[in-house]
């Protein structure tokens, strides 16, 4: 089962993950600022006993640590099926690995020497996939209770069992399915700056118009 982000949280939980104390302090100052509430580890062995037992809305790694390295720990992450904001820290000579582990998967990643604005920056990007997440499942709630009152007004057949593949987020006729996956595709291209709040807002209404 894959886990995620939990949504309309008020206190966001970070695990952070160095060897290095100085560094552990750094991150651990600044997300507490941010109001997360956080927790440290010297190892990723660490994480890994205690994640099946401890949620956390996000996992700040070094790249090199003693054991598992950070990118072998988002691997394990994903093995059991976790689907948890991971950002990895890496040096300079370390960058191609990094960019490496966002393809993978990874949320983020923080090259070092890292400032402040960096891990705030990080922080702002979770809190919108957040917000997000939580639109999205208000959104699917609502489309559920329209779906079960046209449903009851025009019997079964009134809601076509299948719909022509959409290839774009604004062609087509997309079912439900799709139309909340293009929100979410939006969603992540807002969030990385490729697309404004206001165009997100009208492509998003066009999608939905085709819904409801």
């Amino acid at each position: 089962m894959c886990r995620s982000i939990r949504v309309g949280m008020a206190k966001v939980s970070a695990a952070i993950v160095d060897d290095e104390d100085e560094i552990l302090d750094l991150i651990e100052q600044i997300l507490t600022e941010e109001g997360l509430k956080t927790r440290r580890f010297h190892r990723a062995e660490e994480v890994l006993e205690v994640i099946d037992k401890e949620s956390f809305d996000i996992i700040i790694s070094d790249l090199m640590l003693p054991g598992l390295t950070g990118l072998e720990l988002l691997d394990a992450l994903h093995k059991r099926g976790m689907g948890i904001p991971f950002v990895l820290i890496t040096g300079y000579a370390s960058l191609d690995t990094a960019i490496e582990a966002v393809n993978r998967g990874a949320f983020s990643y923080i090259k070092k020497p890292f400032n402040i604005e960096e891990i705030r920056f990080v922080v702002s990007r979770l809190r919108q996939r957040q917000d997000l997440l939580e639109e999205i499942a208000q959104l699917k709630k609502q489309v559920d209770q329209l779906q079960a009152r046209l449903t009851k007004e025009g019997g079964e057949d009134f809601i076509p069992s299948s719909m022509p593949p959409v290839m774009h987020p604004l062609q087509g006729n997309p079912d439900l399915s799709k139309a909340f996956a293009a929100i979410e595709y939006l969603g992540k291209l807002k969030t990385d700056g490729l697309i404004s709040e206001k165009e997100f807002g009208e492509y998003k209404g066009r999608i939905l118009k085709r819904i409801v």
